[in-house]
């Protein structure tokens, strides 16, 4: 078996890896690798039989000791990945990704689904999802999902408030502080808010949906676009008459900056604001000219003159 070979000698590529854990997860492939495996084990109890009668001194032995050793392990190895990766075994941990503040990343999910990952976001794939005929995420933050269909498989997105259902879809949500908002750019949405008791929320193409925990307050709008409800996909963070408060606590959740006002007035100052979604040092700087304030930076604490 190829797979198993160059798994010996330690040179799978990480594509490879994935159909090599693949295969040990089968059961049909079980009784192979159950022999081979056996195969293995015997030979090296055979070689370490034949150096205990051996007369070539220890000094000469050491490398086909290494050797054994590396077949025994290489050995116990598939036996173990086997028990982990088969129906019945223990549970996979699931795969966890994370960003930090100011960082975006492109996630090729198991599914071929593809997510882009927010600033100070986490998302976490359920690596049971081919046993469960479900594909399901958990997301702290905000990502865009362009969701691949599979043979009728849903695709679930939940947060601490919403869980989003779908097939093939390309979406957006956010979720933080008990704000969550859903955007459809294609496809359609099933989306469940499960405190308010009520039926899920049919999205279509276009429509945002904009829920807050604490208030029990549901909105949706029936036409909205990518870039008012989503620009930083595009590269920019697009604002709509919106307060600067507002703006400076969206700007807190992706650069982990905590501002103050010195006079508080001018947090209810409106506005439409559109910045190139970068670095903190240029998002500053169009700040202080786009909103006519001066920034003091002492670390991540800012006072807003």
């Amino acid at each position: 078996m190829r797979l198993l070979e160059k798994y010996r000698n330690n040179t799978l590529s990480p594509q490879e890896y994935r159909e090599f854990l693949e295969l040990v997860g089968d059961p049909a492939a079980s009784g192979v690798i159950d022999r081979i495996s056996g195969e293995d084990w015997k030979e090296s109890k055979d070689i370490l039989q034949r150096m205990e009668t051996d007369p070539v001194q220890p000094r000469e032995r050491r490398l086909p000791v290494l050797r054994i050793l590396w077949g025994v392990a290489a050995s116990v190895a598939i036996l173990v990945a086997a028990f982990l990766f088969r129906p019945g075994g223990p549970l996979i941990e699931p795969l966890a990704y994370e960003t930090g503040y100011g960082e975006t990343r492109t996630i090729l999910l198991p599914d071929s689904s593809t997510v882009l990952l927010n600033a100070n976001s986490r998302l976490v794939w359920d690596t049971g999802w081919k046993k469960e005929r479900s594909r399901n995420v958990t997301l702290e933050g905000e990502a865009f999902f362009e969701v691949k269909k599979a043979n009728g498989m849903k695709f679930v997105v939940q947060s601490d408030h919403i869980k989003v259902k779908v097939l093939g879809t390309a979406f957006n949500f956010r979720s933080r502080n008990g704000l969550s908002h859903v955007f459809l750019e294609s496809g359609k949405v099933d989306l469940e808010i499960p405190e308010l008791q009520k039926e899920p929320v049919a999205m279509a193409p276009g429509n945002a949906v904009q829920y807050d925990s604490e208030k029990k307050d549901l909105r949706i709008e029936s036409s909205s676009s990518l870039n008012r409800s989503a620009s930083w996909v595009e590269g920019m963070l697009a604002f709509e008459n919106a307060s600067l408060g507002d703006i400076l606590e969206h700007l807190e959740e992706l650069y982990g900056k905590k501002f103050t006002a010195e006079n508080k007035t001018i947090l209810d100052k409106r506005m439409d604001l559109s910045l190139p979604y970068s670095n903190w040092d240029l998002i500053r700087k169009a700040l202080e000219i786009s909103m006519d304030v001066k920034f003091t930076e002492s670390r991540d604490s800012i006072i807003v003159h």
